[in-house]
This record gives C-alpha cells, structure tokens and sequence, in this order.
C-alpha cells in the first residue's frame, strides 16, 4: 500500500498541495482552522512527513556528527550522553562514530561525516595536539572539540583545565607526605594527557623535587592493560615509588591489580590516585581517590558552542576550559615512616 502525501490530503480537502505544506509547517498565512483539519486528515491517513527532505529543501540536515577518540574508553562512554540529550533538545539527530583511537579513522569519519552534510560536528579527545587537521574541516562544517587545548586557534573547544587536574592530584600525593611519586601517563599526543603531566611537573617541582628525580611513564594506550603494564615498569624502579598517579580511572585500575597480584598492599606501601571519577572508581577495591570531570557540563557546553556556530558563521570562537575536582576516597593514605 502506497505512502500517503501531501497531494492525498490536497485532494480529500479540495485545497492546494502547497496549503497542506504550510499547514502542516504551521504557516501562519494559513488560518488555525484550516491547520487544525489538515493535521487531522493527516493523522487519520497516517501520513508521515519526510522531515530529511524538508530540511535539505533549508539546507540543513538537523544531523549532528559526533566523533569519538576510544568508544571503550570510560570518558568518552560518560560525555556521549550529554551530548546526545542536548541534540535532543535541540531537535537535532546524532550520528556516531568510533575512531578507534585512530588518527586515519578520525580523518575518515570526518570526511564521511561532511560527505552526509551534517550541520556541525563534535570530536570528544582528538588524537592529536595540534588543531590544524580540524581547522581544515572547520571551514566545511561548524566543529567543536572536546577535551582539546587549542588555545588561540580559530576553532571552538571546551575541556577541563588538565594542568590543574595533573596539579591537584600530584599535589595530594605530595601532602600525604609522599615525594617518590610516579605519574603513569598516556601518550603526549593527546593534549589532555600533555597537560596532566605539566601540572605533575609543577607541583613536584614547587616541593623541591628536582625533574631528574620525577617519574613519568608513557604508554600508548589508557586502558586497564596499559595501566597494568605500566606499573609493571614502575615497580622495577629503584627505590620504588610510594605513589603512582595516573591519567585515567581505567589505568589506576590495572594499577591496583598490579600492586595486588605483586603483593603491594593499598594504600598501606602504596597510594594510587585515578582521573575521571567514572562509576567503577567507586566501585574498586580499595575504592579509588580520583579527580573528577563534570562531563555533562562539557557536553552542554560543547553543544552550545556548535548550535552558536551553526547559526552564526561569523561568531567568535571559544576556548572554554572547566576546573576539575579532588574526590577523596580510600586508595591513597599518608606515607608510612620506616
């Protein structure tokens, strides 16, 4: 049985195909009465408006592209939804995509993404520092970055400020009376990562920590494996450390098997400190001290940012960064004195 169409309610009302297309788009060149029975001869057809050809005929599409670094990975699963609600309430569908912590699947998405000529485009924690592969995409399409510190260029970001975060859980460490600290990192091609180990850098060396007896230990990835890899390496080190910060929730969790399966109680020989405050943090055994990121606030702000642009070409961009928090929980403790 063939569709109803606006040419179908035109003939059953003896008017115009074009005042069923206004009335249905609530015109207001068409009276409430004659809105109100197109509507309902509509609904009685069950005809179904094509909402994708409507909006080409604007040139908008109400898609938004969002494009993340690591589907796996605790942070981007946790800003997702803020996102997602916020096209919601925007009337806007979202397409996702998964790059696999790749920089060529980025690239591809975000050609595929203009290719399907979605009205902006979100990237939660690009795989690159360097905001010039996204300028070139900014001048197709609005783009956002999230978790990105691209200070000064002309594109929209919001993060958190991760030099404050990298601070702050050094500098808890260092209060517990801790000074053989490690810092388990994932790889400086991502800004977020660049700019916790900074903070780390700074608060060791306002203790008097010289930086050739600072601890930072890279690994590629920032899951539970790399972090169970990487405090493999730090517990081979001499005098071991006391403490260990990490980058994400996932890797102080592969931290604390580590330390678990080598024997390395926690936090009585050693203090682990997590970033992200995602729900397993809470849920660890001992529970996990972390730093927390207001995700549903980045994803607002984020959205916010890209319905501005859409709107206005010629707006101003913004580099909007928000302040992470100390969230203490049973995974760190004061350094015990031999």
């Amino acid at each position: 049985m063939a569709k109803p169409t606006i040419q179908n309610i035109a003939q059953i009302m003896g008017i115009s195909g074009s005042t069923v297309s206004r009335a249905l788009r609530d015109d207001p060149r068409i009276s409430e009465k004659v809105i109100r029975a197109v509507k309902s001869t509509a609904v009685r057809l069950g005809y179904v408006p094509n909402i994708g050809a409507s909006n080409l005929r604007m040139g908008k599409t109400k898609l938004i592209g969002l494009i993340v670094r690591d589907i796996r990975d605790g942070f981007c699963l946790e800003v997702i939804p803020s996102v997602e609600a916020a096209c919601a309430a925007s009337e806007y569908g979202l397409l996702l995509c998964n790059a696999g912590a790749s920089q060529k699947g980025e690239l591809e998405y975000l050609r595929t993404l203009l290719q399907r000529r979605v009205d902006g485009i979100i990237l939660i924690t690009p795989v690159t520092t360097s905001p010039n592969p996204y300028l070139l995409f900014r001048k197709e399409v609005p783009l956002v970055l999230v978790d990105s510190d691209v200070s000064g260029a002309p594109i929209c970001a919001v993060s958190v400020d991760h030099t404050m975060g990298g601070y702050l859980s050094t500098k808890h460490l260092l209060e517990l009376g801790h000074q053989h600290i490690a810092f388990l990192s994932g790889p400086l091609s991502l800004s977020s990562s660049l700019r916790c180990v900074e903070g780390y850098r700074e608060a060791m060396t306002e203790a008097g920590v010289r930086v050739e007896n600072q601890i930072v230990v890279l690994t590629e990835k920032t899951d539970i494996q790399a972090g169970y890899d990487g405090m493999l390496d730090i517990i081979k080190l001499t005098p071991r450390p006391t403490a260990v910060a990490t980058f994400s929730d996932l890797m102080a969790a592969g931290v604390l098997e580590a330390a678990r399966n080598c024997c390395i109680p926690v936090p009585d020989e050693l203090s682990i400190i997590g970033y992200d405050d995602i729900p397993l943090s809470s849920l660890l055994t001992p529970p996990l001290t972390t730093i927390k990121q207001n995700k549903d606030e980045l994803g607002a702000i984020a959205m916010q940012l890209l319905i501005e642009e859409i709107h206005d070409k010629n707006h101003i961009h913004q580099q909007i960064q928000i302040p992470p928090t100390l969230v203490l929980r049973a995974s760190t403790a004061s350094l015990k004195q031999p």
